[in-house]
């Protein structure tokens, strides 16, 4: 059984909420665990539906186990206006003294015999179907193997939620935030992803995935093979390497167009590669690789030019580079950097 405090201490294990949903009903869930699993029900319909299943059939089959005797008639008035709402009394109102003894006794039975078999049938559910898993990257990269093989690379801030066993036909992730995929390749075997508005097909090949809630567009950039990226109009979009889809959220508007971002998996691979690029350009790629907050004081060196190249080098080092090259000042105040000077020539 997963704990709040061992997935805080190491994000990259997966998180259980059938087990946590067992342990909030047994009380025996911690503060930081029921935080947990409540965001969790909000955050989708579906949780909502399955925490509120799980809960309905905790309660029926507690009762089913006590020893007491179950008082159909008490059992009747908890569950009649859900089963029934109004349509009960009306039932009871237009019947005789004799009818009203027994039709009402008869569906009382009857309901509370129809609640049992649909908490046996919700509970048998529970316990056969596939359970899921969240793999969770917060403040560093984390990388895992799924199942069939498939290598995801999370981005800081982002989730992946997937079956903890696949099914025979397809592979369904849902992707939240920004991820690197190098899907294991089954010809009989469909690998699927869903962000947002979209879904990304593929069979087995390598790409990368933005979709952060922040940002104006949802991004797919092909490293190796083929991917299919559509959208809930069942527009579609075939991108092979070196080809980026996108999808701007406000209109819609899904295209393609070749890749000329050399530094789009950076936040991965640590590597920067710059020619002839400006100061702005430069300092926006730092933050995305390094997940840091650079901010440029003077914009006279907004323009500035750099061409360098730089390869699993620290931030530090990276400044200090950056720094001599230009002749810049940075100073650092708590977690943000700023960078100043007297412009170019």
């Amino acid at each position: 059984m997963y704990l709040l405090g061992e997935i805080m201490e190491n994000e990259n294990k997966h998180i259980d909420y059938t087990e946590l949903i067992s342990k909030y009903l047994a009380n025996e869930a911690s503060g930081e665990e029921i935080a947990l699993l409540e965001k969790w029900v909000i955050k989708d319909k579906a949780n909502k539906q399955l925490f509120n299943n799980y809960k309905q059939t905790w309660i029926l089959s507690r009762a089913d186990q006590s020893d007491d005797k179950v008082d159909i008639d008490e059992e009747w008035n908890k569950i009649r206006l859900k089963l029934f709402g109004d349509k009960t009394e009306e039932i009871e109102t237009g019947q005789n003294e004799k009818q009203r003894k027994i039709i009402p006794y008869v569906l009382k039975i009857a309901a509370v015999i129809v609640i049992a078999l649909t908490a046996s049938y919700f509970l048998y559910y529970l316990i056969t179907k596939p359970g899921t898993e969240t793999f969770i990257a917060r403040d560093s990269i984390k990388t895992s193997t799924l199942s069939d093989g498939t290598i995801i690379t999370l981005n800081y801030h982002s989730t992946l939620t997937f079956p903890k066993n696949f099914d025979k036909k397809i592979r369904k992730v849902k992707l939240e935030g920004d991820a690197f995929f190098e899907v294991e390749y089954n010809n009989e075997q469909q690998f699927i992803i869903k962000t947002q508005d979209v879904k990304i097909e593929v069979l087995g090949t390598s790409f990368y995935v933005n979709s952060r809630q922040q940002d104006p567009t949802i991004e797919v950039v092909v490293n190796i093979g083929k991917v299919a990226l559509r959208t809930q109009n069942n527009e579609q979009i075939i991108l092979t390497a070196g080809e980026r889809g996108v999808l701007i959220k406000s209109s819609g508007e899904l295209y393609e167009k070749n890749n000329d971002d050399v530094n789009y998996i950076s936040w991965k691979t640590k590597r920067l590669v710059f020619e002839n690029n400006e100061l702005s350009e430069v300092v926006q790629k730092i933050n995305e690789t390094y997940y840091a907050d650079i901010k440029i004081v003077n914009p006279e060196i907004n323009s500035c030019r750099i061409t360098t190249t730089f390869d699993n080098k620290s931030l530090d080092a990276v400044l200090n580079i950056i720094r001599e090259t230009l002749d810049l000042k940075i100073e650092k105040q708590n977690n943000t950097i700023f960078v100043s000077g007297e412009g170019c020539k």
